[in-house]
């Protein structure tokens, strides 16, 4: 069967194959979540299907369209994307990674956690149906976290809590990332000590992940940005969070 790139990705080479998509092998752990998820009815990720005749892994190719630019970026969508983290998390009750879950440790660096996080989601990470967000898709990062943490982390994308430059070449707006902020946190359900962490937590993230260092130069200097924009940015956006 014809091979279609599916772009959007910077790290793998992806190729859908009739309603299949083909990648490179993810760890044992994230295909073990992927095997949960299909057990207990989550539908926000695709199904694990096995390995092909080259060694690729099999998934299945979920319908909908990835944020590319312009993003979808209403209160609504924000809101949304919390609701499914809080479905994909709250969809791990009763997981048992296997031993050999190999986690990958680039951005958390951890090996345990609350749940397993997605810990990329990129706005082309998130298919969208109808204008609303319905499922996450490469899981490679995934990897044991807090829930502070990973919505933390989604918040840089869809909270727009990142350099101004990086969110206009994807059409995010600038202005009231606090209050976008503060609907991700409703919408997935931190309480006020979890908020209180918040920006702390995404802080020493940043700062554990350039000590831990980074495979592309360019996205070192992309981190370091970042990182820049939230110490100079933290005061302000806690008083939001409190």
């Amino acid at each position: 069967m014809t091979e279609i790139p599916l772009v959007g990705g910077d790290v793998n080479v992806v190729v859908r194959v009739g309603d299949t998509v083909r990648r490179p092998p993810e760890p044992p752990g994230v295909v073990a979540l992927l095997q949960w998820y299909e057990h207990v009815g989550f539908e926000g990720a695709p199904r694990y299907l096995g390995i092909d005749e080259q060694g690729r892994e099999v998934l299945t190719f979920v319908e909908g369209e990835p944020a590319f630019a312009p993003v979808p970026s209403s209160d609504e969508v924000v809101s949304a994307i919390g609701r499914l983290l809080r479905r994909a998390h709250d969809a791990q009750a009763g997981f048992a990674p296997p031993a050999d879950a190999d986690w990958d440790t680039h951005v958390a660096g951890a090996a345990t956690g609350e749940v397993v996080g997605h810990l990329d989601l990129f706005w082309t990470n998130v298919v969208f149906r109808d204008g609303a967000p319905v499922a996450l898709i490469d899981w490679e990062l995934a990897a044991p976290t807090s829930r502070v943490l990973e919505v933390a982390l989604a918040a840089t994308y869809w909270a727009g809590l990142r350099t101004d430059d990086q969110l206009l070449s994807w059409g995010i707006p600038l202005a009231r990332r606090g209050e976008r902020l503060r609907i991700l946190c409703n919408s997935y359900g931190l309480d006020a000590l979890q908020r209180s962490l918040l920006l702390d937590e995404l802080i020493a993230q940043r700062r554990g992940r350039l000590e831990r260092g980074d495979w592309r130069v360019a996205n070192r200097q992309t981190v370091s940005a970042n990182l820049r924009w939230l110490e100079e940015h933290r005061d302000e956006l806690a008083t939001v969070l409190a």
